[in-house]
């Protein structure tokens, strides 16, 4: 028996490869088959950020009682073209997609040349159920002001709740340049991936106002139902 599972990815104090700035990271899934390793699919690269939350998720086969072996490796990305060939390695972690499936919320320390530099955390999600989709238009009116030279550069993040009480990155907004009053494209959001399919699953939104090196600053959270 065969079912999809999406698996979003994020990750912890990272290694700093860059002089000037922050690392560039991106995560790239290998499927471990043998001494062969197959790429599965990779993440959006994250400019200046030792703690990203990946908005895009993997999508994996997922085969009952088989054991699938699974490599993430993050890379620092300094090339429009994400060749990781040419990029810094940051670390990686080994482990089998069961252990990642049977964990509400997995998470494990990265290794980077036998030494701990840093963790990931995994969530499964199998696909499937309804697709549905939530239409949203929000607006932000007299935000706090961040920057000392400006006003805030504000977006939002939305998270689901997991089993365990933790959140999970479920979608992530435009941010809108120097504004307290900030007015979001129309957004069109998948209820599975949002909240499951359950109306009744806590939403959290936080909302941070931009920074270019990556250290976001929190202006303020809600929490909130579909339904």
């Amino acid at each position: 028996m065969v079912s999809k599972v999406e698996m979003t990815i994020s990750c912890e104090g990272l290694r700093d490869a860059d002089v000037f700035s922050k690392s560039d990271p991106i995560c790239v899934v290998y499927s471990l088959e043998g001494t062969r390793k197959r790429e599965i699919g990779r993440t959006e690269r994250i400019d200046d950020n030792l703690n990203p939350k990946f908005q895009k998720q993997i999508v994996v086969d997922y085969h009952f009682e088989e054991v699938q072996k699974l490599a993430f490796h993050l890379f620092d990305i300094d090339d429009n073209n994400n060749d990781v060939n040419k990029a810094d390695f940051l670390g990686k972690c080994e482990c089998t997609l069961g252990q990642i499936v049977s964990a509400s919320n997995f998470k494990r320390p990265l290794d980077y040349l036998g030494r701990t530099l840093g963790s990931i955390s995994v969530q499964a999600q199998e696909q499937g159920g309804m697709q549905k989709a939530v239409t949203m238009t929000l607006k932000g009116v007299k935000l706090d002001k961040k920057d000392w030279f400006g006003k805030s550069d504000p977006f939002l993040e939305f998270h689901r709740q997991l089993l365990d009480g933790n959140y999970a990155l479920a979608h992530r907004t435009e941010f809108i340049k120097n504004t307290l009053n900030p007015n979001w494209k129309p957004m069109k959001i998948n209820t599975r991936r949002l909240c499951d399919n359950n109306p009744d699953t806590v939403i959290r939104v936080e909302c941070f106002d931009w920074n270019s090196n990556g250290t976001h600053d929190l202006i303020g959270e809600f929490f909130h139902y579909i339904s």
